[in-house]
């Protein structure tokens, strides 16, 4: 089989013109036996793949992930306590991450009516002006960009230096 002109001798490897691994043929059956069953869980038989890659694949391939299938027991623990605890409800749901959790609250249009607890708002009240978004770092589980967003969102703003 002749190379391709973007064939990079050194590591015997052929790269994309943008310096991109291409897929093997054995990397694309992998992909196209078990991605429909495991979905993005496959990376585990594709160390070389990054989930961005494995999704991009996939989608070029018109895979399709498995859905992950909800028991009305389940949707109704979700319904019930996901406006008071959000994400935390995962608690109460073995086997559901919080990324399943958030996904299906979109999708039924739940909202977590108390997303910031009073305790979290008096922190960023008393500490953001002086501390900026790093005040995530003493809020468990918080991101900066969620905290910055949240004092813009209840009129806290960082101070000049």
């Amino acid at each position: 089989m002749p190379r391709p002109q973007n064939y990079n001798n050194q590591d015997e490897e052929y790269t994309t013109v943008a310096a991109k691994k291409l897929w093997t043929e054995e990397e694309v059956q992998i992909l196209q036996k078990w991605y429909p069953q495991e979905g993005i869980h496959v990376e585990k038989r594709l160390p070389d793949r990054n989930r961005s890659m494995i999704t991009q694949k996939a989608r070029s391939l018109n895979l399709s992930a498995p859905v992950d299938n909800w028991s009305s027991t389940e949707i109704d623990i979700l319904k019930k306590w996901y406006p008071t605890e959000g994400s935390k409800v995962t608690a109460r749901l073995p086997g559901k991450t919080k990324n399943a959790v958030h996904a299906q609250a979109q999708r039924l249009r739940l909202t977590n009516k108390n997303r910031w607890s009073e305790a979290e708002e008096e922190i960023i009240r008393a500490l953001y002006p002086t501390e900026g978004s790093s005040v995530a770092d003493r809020l468990d589980g918080r991101s900066r960009e969620s905290v910055r967003i949240h004092a813009q969102k209840i009129g806290v703003r960082r101070k000049s230096i």
